[in-house]
């Protein structure tokens, strides 16, 4: 048992308030180590601000003169060509032991 695993079952045994306290406790070493360490985000990191509107969420590249009821359909079409494809194959293949039944 690893040191991870006796900590968890000794908190396990805690009532539901200290082990809330335990969290609290925990969090609160971890964010004081990470603020002394620093905490300065790698320049690497792209920092994307948050979305306070979801108007920026909308698409707009979508062409005006489609529908969702033709991509729906592209989608359909796309996915029973796909089926039929695997059914090709796994009769090219001479599948035997295959549990389901392929319409001829």
């Amino acid at each position: 048992m690893t040191t991870v695993d006796e900590v968890r079952t000794a908190a396990l045994q805690l009532s539901r308030g200290d082990q809330l306290q335990l969290i609290q406790e925990l969090l609160r070493g971890m964010q004081d180590s990470y603020q002394q360490s620093g905490g300065a985000i790698p320049s690497t990191v792209r920092r994307t601000p948050p979305i306070t509107d979801l108007a920026d969420l909308a698409a707009d590249f979508w062409p005006e003169d489609e529908s969702a009821d033709a991509i729906n359909a592209f989608i359909a079409q796309e996915r029973s060509a796909d089926r039929m494809s695997d059914r090709s194959l796994l009769r090219e293949a001479d599948v035997v032991d295959c549990p389901v039944a392929l319409p001829p």
